[in-house]
């Protein structure tokens, strides 16, 4: 939760320093969606396959031909196999469950040139963020799901999801060309969830490759 709150502080902070120093008032699109899918690499192709991946983002022009990106993907993992995680007590095989979330800030510089008597436009991005992997949570399996009364007395209820989340910070680098607001675009991430966890191996794996369509608007 802290580094959650940690992205969400530089992201306002970065946009603040954004709109100041807005140069070009020329009209552009505020809002990126991106579908696709995302290729594990390496070691993380024994944990899950192709998977689904859908982004969000929204845009602020900083110069001429720089764009600062703020937002997030979601990737739902097409399960493989498990892989083991270090509980306090014990040791557990676990598999991916739910969703896995990056939230980021990502950095754009554009190069615009003409195809076939069309504009399109070239932009190489360069993402920072953290990112979130969910599996099934083993160490706590019952499911606690339901009312309950809270500090107050109030009856609440509680949902239990049985899901824990490995975290990390990750960077990613990428290409993408557009032309009439469609795009498509390649992204490499790199993900190191074992430089922050003791709790996985450290051929955990921490790469993959999203093939992205985009439409801006």
């Amino acid at each position: 939760m802290r580094t959650i709150i940690n992205i969400i502080l530089i992201f306002i902070c970065i946009n603040a320093n954004a709109q100041e120093f807005v140069k070009d008032t020329t009209k552009y699109e505020r809002y990126k969606f991106e579908t696709g899918i995302m290729i594990p690499l390496g070691n993380l192709q024994s944990k899950i396959d192709v998977s689904q991946q859908y982004g969000f983002w929204y845009r602020t022009r900083i110069e001429h031909n720089d764009l600062l990106d703020l937002g997030f993907n979601i990737v739902v993992p097409t399960i493989k196999n498990s892989f083991v995680y270090r509980g306090k007590d014990s040791v557990f095989n676990v598999k991916p469950k739910g969703i896995s979330v990056m939230v980021a800030f990502r950095m754009n510089k554009l190069y615009g040139f003409t195809i076939f008597q069309k504009s399109a436009t070239i932009e190489w991005s360069s993402t920072f963020g953290a990112s979130f992997f969910s599996f099934e949570d083993k160490e706590n399996p019952e499911n606690e799901s339901g009312y309950y009364n809270d500090e107050n007395g109030n009856l609440t209820y509680r949902i239990d999801t049985n899901t824990k989340a490995l975290s990390c910070l990750y960077a990613a680098q990428g290409v993408s060309i557009t032309s009439n607001r469609i795009g498509i675009q390649v992204i490499y991430n790199f993900t190191p969830y074992n430089w922050f966890s003791k709790r996985i191996d450290n051929d955990f794996g921490k790469s993959s490759l999203s093939l992205q369509f985009s439409y801006k608007f």
